[in-house]
């Protein structure tokens, strides 16, 4: 069986929606003749963890190899979450000092650890990469250059046209990883983005990467988490359930609970017929906000859930809210839950920006777009929806549509084009 490295410091037991891409995609090497072998942190601390993942890769087969001595300690790891506005200026000031990111410290030790593997497993046949963090791509490329081994990257977000995840404090900042960037493409053997807008950016920013060397592997959902979940027990309820599923990192959702409450106000019948769910993380912030509002009696806030659990909240809502980030290149993100929320055949109602993501969903069916943070127009389709759901005539998700975005069918791709390199010296 061929073996592929993979680097990355986001990983399970660490939870929350950037684990799940890399974990699926080397669940399902293993039943395309790859062996993948994992290479994260030992997390110290973090917002969330989630055992359901962590059980999940290492009964799949997945080899999980850990920087640092001391052994893995689920009960220690789970750290309360910083205000929004504490967080931004943290991310703010590590920038500042650490290029391309704070987690450039990682890179040294990972690299100590790769040669102790390479010795262990007898060397690997490619070296997979997923970013942010941006340092996972430099790790990378040192195992490339040093073991002449095809290097793949994964985009799971743009890097130097990512503003919303991104702060370059002075003109310095920015060229220092335009020129690390430009780097890391010229030695990668592929270029993966989850979408073509980032593809485009990434080649009309480095002109020496050519089209072909960029190819779209998109968000997904894995089939057997929602076949499995349909086997046991759903959190049904006799309410209209709209469900937000993930954090609120670098997105600000007040004018959501606005429009929750001006839903009520339009609808005051509805106060007992329909319930809006929160799957993650709220804050005190949050909290106090819905307080204020008068809505608090009709949140249910489960808080943060395993991955398991949250599925069969989606399959057990009746709509599902979208929310996109507005900024510079907003036309370029795309949420690891729309797959997700794909898979589960769910109404949606998106507050997202025209761009990639809103073309993915326009072949959905089952969907409402609101393209502007407006508190009436999102109150407006809840609305609509709860007439639909009062009438039991509420839209079907198209089926042909859905089947694309499956993650085995995404993984055998991937597989495909690891095999295409093992025949390039």
């Amino acid at each position: 069986m061929n073996k592929v490295l993979i680097i990355s410091y986001y990983f399970p037991p660490m939870g929350m929606g950037g684990v799940q891409r890399t974990l699926k995609f080397a669940k399902y090497l293993l039943k395309y003749n790859w062996q993948p072998i994992v290479l994260t942190i030992n997390p110290k601390k973090y917002f969330a963890i989630d055992e359901y993942l962590l059980e999940e890769a290492i009964n799949s087969g997945v080899i999980i190899e850990r920087t640092g001595k001391e052994e893995l300690n689920l009960s220690k790891i789970v750290t309360r979450v910083p205000k929004e506005r504490f967080r931004k200026i943290r991310s703010r000031i590590a920038q500042i000092f650490f290029i391309p990111d704070s987690k450039i410290l990682w890179k040294n030790k990972a690299l100590r650890k790769i040669d102790k593997l390479w010795t262990k497993y007898g060397g690997f046949d490619l070296v997979f990469a997923t970013a942010p963090p941006y340092t996972d791509f430099l790790i990378g490329q040192e195992v490339k250059k040093k073991y002449k081994i095809p290097l793949v990257i994964d985009y799971r977000d743009a890097w130097v046209d990512s503003p919303v995840l991104n702060f370059y404090p002075t003109p310095f900042h920015r060229k220092s990883n335009e020129k690390l960037e430009r780097k890391v493409l010229k030695d990668a053997n592929i270029v993966l983005t989850t979408n073509r807008r980032v593809k485009e950016m990434i080649i009309r920013r480095y002109h020496d990467t050519k089209y072909n060397d960029v190819k779209i592997f998109t968000h997904g959902f894995d089939s057997e988490d929602f076949e499995n979940a349909l086997t046991k027990k759903l959190p049904l309820t006799n309410k209209m359930r709209v469900t937000y599923s993930g954090s609120f990192y670098t997105r600000n959702p007040k004018f959501y609970f606005n429009a929750i409450r001006k839903f009520f106000d339009m609808n005051p019948q509805a106060r007992n017929k329909v319930e809006f769910l929160f799957l993650g993380i709220f804050t005190k912030e949050l909290m106090n906000h819905a307080k204020h509002l008068n809505i608090l009696d009709s949140l249910n806030l489960p808080g943060y859930v395993n991955h398991f659990e949250c599925v069969k909240y989606l399959l057990a809502s009746d709509v599902l809210f979208l929310l996109i980030s507005r900024g510079e290149n907003e036309d370029a993100a795309m949420p690891g839950k729309v797959g997700e929320y794909i898979g589960s055949r769910k109404n949606i109602i998106a507050c997202i920006p025209e761009g990639v993501t809103k073309k993915i969903l326009e072949k959905y069916n089952a969907i409402k777009f609101v393209t502007e943070e407006n508190t009436e127009l999102i109150a407006n389709s809840i609305s609509e929806y709860y007439k639909l759901w009062e009438a039991n005539a509420m839209p079907v998700a198209n089926e042909e549509m859905i089947k694309i975005y499956d993650r085995k069918l995404l993984t055998s791709e991937l597989a495909k084009e690891f095999n295409y390199l093992l025949d390039v010296d």
